[in-house]
């Protein structure tokens, strides 16, 4: 059974956002995910496996290769209507997948991974698995430690005092710029790829994955 590592970063908690081998089997009932109901087992809580694609291949049906939060390489066999290739110009290595509900499946090859059904609970993002925790990391020690805004590339802090101020990045409103000419710098120095992970945070942390109120979907 996953347990949360007591971790403010939401990508981090290991029960909502479980690696592979926390994932549930498709042929049990994980207590962890799950409350009985008068309809029978039902889900209680929300989770999401992210995994970075380090391979894929396929000609009929696409699967991916993907390295999960503990370093484990899993396939996921993408097994929609199309089999996968409305993903295809998406897919590249280095990107981040992400898949609502994912259970461990057998697959007649005998391994063990993903089996996804459904296109809209799999969702490719353009970062690495690793710049997304990052920006869910600092997402959380913002909000921890109140930390004071200053200029994401001059480092410049904000101060009224002596007119000083800065304006958020309008997509991810996570990095604040004192002028354009920093903002335009930070943007080709990183924020660019920085910005889209933020959004991607932002997406997640918008949702109570601790209750179940109906199924998510991207």
């Amino acid at each position: 059974m996953p347990e949360s590592n007591g971790s403010k970063s939401l990508l981090r908690n290991s029960v909502n956002f479980p690696s592979f081998s926390d994932l549930p089997d498709e042929n049990d009932v994980d207590l962890t995910y799950y409350d009985e109901g008068p309809r029978g087992f039902e889900p209680s809580q929300h989770w999401c496996f992210l995994g970075e694609i380090v391979d894929s291949y396929g000609l009929g049906r696409i699967l991916l290769r993907v390295k999960d939060k503990d370093d484990q390489v899993v396939t996921i066999g993408l097994y929609t209507d199309d089999r996968g290739h409305a993903l295809a110009p998406q897919i590249k290595q280095g990107h981040t997948v992400a898949v609502l509900y994912g259970e461990q499946h057998g697959f007649l090859d005998m391994s063990v991974g993903i089996r996804v059904e459904e296109p809209s609970i799999i969702k490719i993002i353009p970062c690495s698995l690793e710049q997304l925790l990052k920006a869910s990391d600092d997402v959380a020690a913002r909000k921890l430690n109140g930390q004071s805004r200053c200029c994401g590339s001059c480092g410049k802090k904000e101060n009224t005092s002596d007119n000083t101020h800065l304006r958020w990045c309008s997509r991810c409103k996570q990095t604040s710029y004192c002028g354009e000419v920093c903002q335009r710098k930070a943007w080709v120095d990183g924020h660019k790829t920085d910005c889209k992970a933020f959004v991607w945070v932002q997406w997640f942390a918008a949702r109570n994955w601790g209750v179940f109120n109906g199924y998510f979907n991207f």
